[in-house]
C-alpha cells in the first residue's frame, strides 16, 4: 500500500494547483482523478475564463485575486492575457455597485466608458465601466500546466479510476479507488461537481447546475475585450472575438442535475433562446450561427460564495467546494491556501467569509434533510 504525505482528490482547476503547490514545497504528493488533466467532464474546460480584480461578488476576494494574478504569472507568463473587461448594468444595481465598492476599497483602476464608443447595444439608463487589468485565462492549458509542473516537481498524478471513498486510519487517511488503496498523512478534497459525494459526511448544501457555453460566428473585430452584462432578466458574459467567433454564456440560470457524470451534455432549447435573444438585442454584428457548444457545471453554495475550510473533525483534511461558477480565476491561490491549511494549520489570507461557519452555510447545514 503506497503511502504519501498528501493526497489530492480531484485534479481539475483547484486540485491541479494544490498538487503543484504541494510538490513545489517538497511534499510527497499524489493527485487522483477519474479523468485526465484538462478534461471536459467537469467545470474547468471550454477554452477560456475571465479574470478580474474589481470583484462585485464580495470585496474580500480582492486580496486573493491579487495573489492569484502573481501566481498565474509565476506559473507561466503567457497564460494570463490582459484584455480588459466591460461591465454593463444599472448604475444602482449589484454588479456595478459591487465593482465600485471593490475598486474604492482596494484602489483598483476603473474607467467610465461612453456607451456610444462601444460595440454593444446598451440598454437605456445602463452604464458601462471598463477594468483595464482584467483578462482571460486559457482554462485547459492552465490545468495542464499546473499538473505538468507538479509532476516535474516530483508529484505523482494518476487518473482513469473512480475514487470510491476515503476514511481515517492509523496512518492518517486511507483512499480507496477501483483498483488500489493509498494512505496519506493529509488530504485535500477538490471534487468540483462531485464534492458533495466526496464530502458526504459533511452534508454540504450544494446544488449542481448544468451550464452552457456557446461560440457564435462574427467578423466584428470590435469585440476586443471581455464583457459582463447585468440585465433585468439575467447576467450574460462574453470574451474577445477570435478566429471569426465570439464565446458567450449566461451566468444566471442553469438546470439542476443530480448526476454530473451522466447528465445530458447537449444544447438546451431554453438556454439557446435566451442566448440568441441577448445576441439580437445587444451584440451587433454577431450572427446566430453557432459554431461550437460545450456543457460544464456550476456547483452552487447557498450564497454563491466558495466554501474553503478544514474538515471540522480533522485539521489535516481541507477542501474547496461550491465555487459557484466564478472560481477558476482563483485556482492558484486556492491551491496554495489549501496546502497551507493542511500543512501549517492556517493561512495568511482572511478566508473566514468562505468558511463553513458563516451563517448562509451553517444554517443550511443545520436544516433537516
Amino acid at each position: 500500500m503506497a503511502h504519501y504525505e498528501l493526497i489530492v482528490l480531484g485534479t481539475g482547476g483547484v486540485g491541479s494547483a494544490a498538487l503543484f503547490h504541494a510538490a513545489r514545497r517538497g511534499f510527497k504528493v499524489l493527485g487522483l482523478d477519474r479523468f485526465p488533466a484538462g478534461h471536459n467532464r467537469g467545470s474547468s474546460h471550454g477554452e477560456s475564463r475571465l479574470i478580474r480584480l474589481s470583484y462585485f461578488e464580495h470585496p474580500d476576494y480582492v486580496p486573493l485575486l491579487r495573489r492569484s494574478y502573481e501566481l498565474w504569472d509565476e506559473l507561466d507568463p503567457e497564460l494570463l492575457q490582459r484584455c480588459g473587461v466591460i461591465y454593463v448594468g444599472d448604475p444602482g444595481g449589484p454588479t456595478l455597485g459591487g465593482v465600485r465598492l471593490s475598486a474604492e476599497r482596494y484602489d483598483l483602476r476603473l474607467e467610465t466608458s461612453d456607451p456610444a464608443t462601444l460595440p454593444y447595444a446598451i440598454p437605456a439608463g445602463a452604464e458601462a465601466i471598463f477594468e483595464p487589468d482584467a483578462g482571460l485565462l486559457p482554462v485547459e492549458q492552465c490545468v495542464i500546466s499546473h499538473v505538468d509542473q507538479a509532476v516535474d516537481a516530483g508529484a505523482e498524478h494518476r487518473f482513469g479510476e473512480e475514487i470510491l471513498e476515503w476514511r481515517e486510519c492509523d496512518k492518517g487517511i486511507e483512499v480507496e479507488t477501483e483498483s488500489e488503496t493509498f494512505t496519506a498523512e493529509r488530504l485535500i478534497v477538490t471534487g468540483g461537481a462531485w464534492a458533495g459525494e466526496l464530502l458526504a459526511d459533511l452534508k454540504l448544501p450544494l446544488l449542481v447546475q448544468r451550464k452552457h457555453l456557446h461560440w457564435y460566428q462574427t467578423d466584428n473585430l470590435a469585440y476586443e475585450c471581455g464583457f459582463f452584462f447585468e440585465l433585468e432578466h439575467g447576467q450574460f458574459y462574453g470574451f474577445p472575438s477570435r478566429d471569426g467567433r465570439l464565446k458567450l454564456g449566461e451566468h444566471s440560470g442553469g438546470e439542476a442535475v443530480t448526476d454530473p457524470l451522466n447528465a445530458d451534455r447537449g444544447p438546451d432549447r431554453n438556454d439557446n433562446a435566451r442566448i440568441e435573444a441577448f445576441i439580437e438585442q445587444h451584440l451587433p454584428g454577431v450572427s446566430l450561427t453557432r459554431m461550437r457548444h460545450e456543457t460544464c457545471f456550476y456547483t452552487m453554495s447557498p450564497d454563491s460564495q466558495f466554501i474553503v475550510d478544514h474538515h471540522p473533525d480533522n485539521p489535516r483534511i481541507a477542501f474547496a467546494a461550491g465555487l459557484s461558477g466564478h472560481g477558476f480565476k482563483f485556482t492558484p491561490v486556492l491551491g496554495e491556501t489549501l496546502v497551507d491549511l493542511v500543512t501549517e494549520g492556517g493561512t495568511d489570507f482572511d478566508i473566514d467569509f468562505l468558511g463553513l461557519g458563516r451563517p448562509a452555510v451553517a444554517e443550511a447545514m443545520d436544516k433537516p434533510a
